[in-house]
């Protein structure tokens, strides 16, 4: 059974499909929602009950100029209407994959034991994207337990360079000659 999230999630995703803008809703998205986390009186104000829904329009408005567009403002506004903003995070999150699923794109994990630079995550993109033949965008997140290294997980692919899993192969290794 679908969730709510999915079912208006989904519905925006068609019509980024029916407008073939795709790449712009996704942008929106996620600026929506990063709005969203770094204003915290803004969330307040769009999910009172207390403030009229011409009232949140209008911040929308100004919040969402030069967003997707009249549609997107529209979805956002509903959202609203139906004392939904605060579960936007969600929403944007099954949003974003349906159009990565549209645009062919995986999404995924490095973990580190430091944050990479910009150019770092770039390299391990482009090359995690060649070795599984499709477009990939990568998430950097921090993991001290790997001592050093990275490890890379796409859905079920999981890539692994980090001094943990070389160490652990080591044990393995040495259990086994044991035996």
């Amino acid at each position: 059974m679908e969730s709510i999230n999915t079912k208006y999630a989904n519905a925006l995703v068609s019509i980024a499909r029916d407008e073939g803008r795709l790449l712009d809703y996704k942008k929106a998205t996620r600026a929506f929602d990063e709005t969203l986390k770094v204003n915290a009186e803004l969330k307040k104000v769009l999910c009172s009950y207390f403030v009229s829904n011409e009232e949140k329009y209008r911040v929308i408005d100004e919040v969402c100029e030069g967003f997707a567009g009249e549609n997107f403002k529209n979805f956002i506004k509903l959202l609203a209407k139906k004392h939904l903003i605060f579960h936007f995070h969600d929403i944007a999150k099954e949003i974003v994959l349906g159009l990565n699923d549209e645009l062919h794109i995986a999404d995924g994990f490095v973990y580190s034991t430091t944050e990479l630079s910009a150019k770092q995550l770039e390299q391990v993109t482009k090359a995690i994207s060649r070795r599984m033949g499709v477009e990939v965008e990568l998430k950097n997140l921090i993991d001290e337990r790997l001592i050093g290294g990275i490890k890379v997980v796409v859905h079920d692919h999981v890539f692994d360079g980090s001094i943990l899993y070389k160490l652990d192969s080591m044990k393995q290794n040495l259990k086994e000659r044991r035996a």
